[in-house]
């Protein structure tokens, strides 16, 4: 667990320079999935290999490289973030040392404990697949395969431009508010199944903590407040459920 913490803080360290020197503090949101890339191939190469646990790494490999290019892409050619850009506005000339505590060393705090059901995983004795392993991979493949559906029919609503200015509210959006962030727990919460045993249960803090950030602090508030002086939004809101399918949504 040592060798997993000095890997994150060199990590996070090497971004906050590529920040400085940049000017975008917006990159640690693509070395956010690498960061758990590199959690997961420090963890496999310290411990006995098995098939469950190449699977593993294979499962936080492909999300962690597939969300990294996706932001990449994304942001490519694009000014900062305006996430970004709020905080400088507020932390004034201080910026750089309140950035360096508040995203990237708090990124990386965030990190290790979501990190914790592959970090443990790499370390049990997981050498064999049973009803667990395949339960977890499921709801994993399930939530990876939303997240990719959601994040590439977001990018094709935001290419037209008849859509500036709209949220979208089509594709996978018919079904729930985020289906996005809907795919990004599952894939959490499949990890923990996978990895499952009675010493490796305490690492629901991961998918816990994953949880209780989309849902209130980074995630959801921030764009749901943003969705609401969008035309149709609230209407839209009130039909369609926050996360969960079929289940009757909550007044905004």
């Amino acid at each position: 667990m040592l060798q997993i913490i000095l890997s994150t803080l060199i990590l996070c360290h090497l971004v906050f320079y590529i920040a400085w020197k940049t000017d975008k503090f917006s990159v640690m949101d693509v070395a956010w999935g690498l960061g758990f890339v590199l959690v997961a191939i420090v963890g496999y190469l310290q411990n006995y290999s098995s098939p469950p646990k190449t699977l593993l790494l294979v499962m936080v490999c492909t999300w962690g490289l597939r969300l990294a290019g996706y932001i990449y892409l994304r942001s490519k050619g694009k000014p900062e973030d305006p996430r970004y850009t709020k905080m400088r506005e507020q932390w004034g000339a201080d910026y750089l040392k309140e950035g360096y505590k508040k995203v990237f060393m708090a990124q990386g705090a965030a990190m290790f404990v979501i990190s914790l059901p592959v970090q443990l995983g790499m370390s049990s004795e997981l050498e064999h697949f049973g009803f667990k392993q395949i339960l977890g991979l499921l709801i994993w493949l399930v939530g990876f395969a939303l997240e990719c559906w959601s994040d590439y029919h977001l990018t094709q609503f935001r290419k037209n431009p008849a859509n500036k200015g709209k949220a979208c509210m089509d594709g996978p959006w018919v079904y729930v508010r985020f289906p996005n962030y809907l795919g990004e727990m599952m894939i959490w919460w499949g990890v923990w199944i996978y990895i499952l045993n009675f010493w490796t249960a305490w690492t629901i803090v991961g998918p816990l903590t994953i949880c209780y950030s989309l849902l209130k602090v980074t995630g959801i508030p921030m764009i749901e407040n943003n969705n609401l002086r969008k035309e149709g939004y609230r209407e839209y809101a009130a039909r369609v459920p926050r996360l969960i399918p079929f289940l009757k949504p909550k007044p905004l």
